[in-house]
This record gives C-alpha cells, structure tokens and sequence, in this order.
C-alpha cells in the first residue's frame, strides 16, 4: 500500500501582529518563510513543517482536536492582504489531488480544487462525452 505524499505553502501575506502570529505558527508545526528583500512591512509565507506527509494540519498536535486551518489564519491576517494555501498531493500515481483556498481577515474563503476540472469539462464540452476519472 502506497502512503500519501503532499507539498503545501502559501503566497506571502502580512499579518496583525507578527509575534502572535509566530507563536500561532509554533503552535502548529508551521514553518515561516520570509521574502529575501526587506521592506518597510514584514510579509510571510507558511509551510507545514510535519515531514510525515506535508498535508496542511487538521489536528492541533497537542489536543487532537480538529481544527480549521482556514479559521484559525484569518484572524491573524493583515485586512489588506489575502492568503492563499495551496497543497497537492498524491498516493503514487493512484490519484493526484490539489486544492487552493483563499482566505481574507474576515473569515471568508474561496476554495477550488483539481477535481473541479470534471465539472468544467462538461459544463464546456458537453455531457454526452466520457470523460474518466485520472485514478485507478
């Protein structure tokens, strides 16, 4: 049996207050990555530091409790920018997945996901076409 494998990061984005923020990111085994250039306004990246399968966390790793990524980033976000996590992933070549949610200060997302392509194909191609799934 084959083990799922994902890459995940985000686009760079500012934030309220960097020190809680870093503490947030701590918390969850979040990497920071940071921009080489400086500016007047720090901007971060975050990445999953979990080296076992490099999913976005769904579980706090102390409590166990399910969390929503999402939910928990808003709150930190700077109002003016928008982050964007990203993660694809696969299981050898027995499916390959991949999602982008965009997240605002506010708590509003916007997801998409590579299975949306199914969808898009008929609604462009028509129905009465086979389109087969890309999984075996």
């Amino acid at each position: 049996m084959a083990n799922y494998t994902a890459a995940a990061r985000s686009n760079y984005f500012r934030v309220k207050n960097p020190k809680a923020f870093r503490r947030w990111c701590n918390r969850l085994n979040l990497d920071i990555i940071q921009p080489d250039e400086d500016g007047p306004e720090s901007f971060f990246a975050i990445t999953p530091s979990d080296d076992d399968t490099g999913c976005w966390p769904s579980f706090h790793p102390e409590s166990d409790e399910e969390i929503d990524i999402h939910q928990e980033l808003a709150p930190h976000l700077d109002p003016r920018d928008v982050a964007i996590l990203m993660q694809s992933g696969h299981e050898k070549l027995r499916f390959i997945t991949g999602f982008a949610t965009a997240v605002h200060a506010d708590g509003r997302t916007v997801s998409i996901s590579l299975r949306d392509i199914y969808d898009r194909a008929r609604e462009e191609f028509g129905q009465d076409l086979s389109i087969t799934e890309a999984i075996y």
